[in-house]
């Protein structure tokens, strides 16, 4: 599985795209376990969707019964192989990593055109 770096100015559109993956993928919901630099922070929940907005510069997970925010993030790895995305990775400002692992990857039908820098 290779970890690609996405350009900030791209996040948005991974972030609509992903979304919308995650409302059309099978019947049955994708979980992930969300940790917050060493601690978990919730294990196995339904991910809802993700959301960056750039102008108040913060990304968004909302997860069944929590939402999470990462205010002034810097970096955004995903974890993607053929099967599709398996985790995310959000660092902020002060270098803690916001990391989403997926139960089973999401493959979006249709990907947006991305500028990435492979890791």
């Amino acid at each position: 599985m290779a970890s690609r770096k996405l350009d900030k100015s791209e996040w948005r559109a991974f972030c609509d795209h992903l979304s919308k993956a995650l409302l059309g993928s099978d019947s049955e919901a994708v979980n992930v376990s969300l940790s917050v630099g060493e601690e978990v922070a919730a294990e196995w929940v339904v991910l809802l969707g993700v959301a960056y907005d750039p102008r108040s510069d913060s990304f968004d997970i909302a997860l069944g019964g929590l939402e999470h925010r990462v205010r002034k993030p810097e970096t955004l790895y995903v974890d993607e192989g053929l099967s599709g995305i398996a985790a995310l990775e959000v660092t902020d400002d002060g270098g803690l990593r916001h990391r989403l692992r997926l139960d089973r990857p999401l493959k979006p039908t249709v990907r947006p055109r991305l500028r990435t820098k492979l890791v």
